[in-house]
């Protein structure tokens, strides 16, 4: 039995108090800011003033709001349309044979190892081909098309743990395919489900790279790419402005773990102990 002694706790909690320090001191300097005056913007100190015209003043900003909404339409649409077809393409790969499964399996892995702006190179000639350059539908695909591979290969592990046996005894029970997948095998797969559609929609809600290259017209603008237009440019920057704007924009995806935590945690750490 491996003994934990005095030197390696002293190493464990110095590391783990590192890590938080540069994990949540970032934060705190962005909430404490954007609660200050104009006066105080880089003054070291935390929560020293509690001004909440800061966040007012973004609120009551209408183009802002426009870039919130157009933020959540596509982070909920990308979100949900990429889980429904991770959820049939992992599902598929899983529990059927066909021909060319496994070479299509490869290459969806080998899709993984391109980078996200490398996408982009073929992503915006398609787009403008076919007229959807500076649409909201254009960026929801680009993401569908990058979260994609993450989400069938992860539920696909999800599907693969669930036994044949069960599907073999629906289907003598007189159970069509249809209601074995939806009432069996995908609730038996709800932490993975949720894990992904969590992955999809702050990945979308994050995103500045394909915001700022698919979308260009303000209306159309998302929540990132806008932030950067409104609060910074040659004639100065709105700090103050930029940290009340980044609290409201954390704020859905704080929501999302509270709520969802328990699916996500055991999407991520399920098959790590066996059973």
């Amino acid at each position: 039995m491996f003994q934990k002694t005095i030197g390696f706790k002293i190493f464990f909690w110095s590391f783990l108090l590192v890590i938080g320090f540069f994990a949540f001191f970032p934060q705190l300097w962005m909430v404490s800011t954007s609660l200050k005056p104009a006066t105080e913007m880089f003054s070291f100190s935390f929560f020293k003033h509690f001004n909440g015209s800061n966040l007012m003043r973004v609120l009551s900003d209408k183009t802002f709001l426009r870039y919130l909404r157009n933020g959540i339409v596509v982070a909920v649409a990308s979100s949900l349309c990429s889980t429904a077809v991770s959820v049939f393409a992992g599902y598929s790969f899983s529990k059927f044979r066909f021909k060319g499964r496994k070479t299509v399996m490869a290459l969806i892995m080998v899709s993984q190892a391109f980078p996200q702006g490398l996408l982009l190179l073929s992503l915006y000639p398609m787009m403008q081909k076919v007229g959807m350059l500076d649409t909201l539908p254009s960026i929801i695909l680009a993401y569908i098309a990058f979260t994609l591979p993450v989400g069938t290969w992860t539920l696909k592990a999800y599907f693969d743990q669930v036994p044949q046996s069960l599907m073999e005894a629906a289907r003598v029970d007189g159970s069509s395919e249809w209601r074995t997948m939806f009432q069996i095998i995908i609730p038996l797969a709800v932490p993975g489900v949720m894990t992904i559609a969590i992955y999809s929609f702050v990945w979308a809600w994050n995103d500045l790279l394909y915001a700022l290259t698919l979308i260009s017209s303000t209306a159309n603008r998302t929540l990132a790419s806008g932030m950067v237009f409104t609060f910074t440019g040659e004639g100065g920057n709105d700090w103050i402005g930029m940290m009340a704007a980044s609290v409201i924009a954390s704020i859905p995806v704080a929501a999302m773990f509270v709520f969802l935590q328990r699916y996500f945690i055991a999407g991520l750490t399920a098959g790590a102990v066996k059973g």
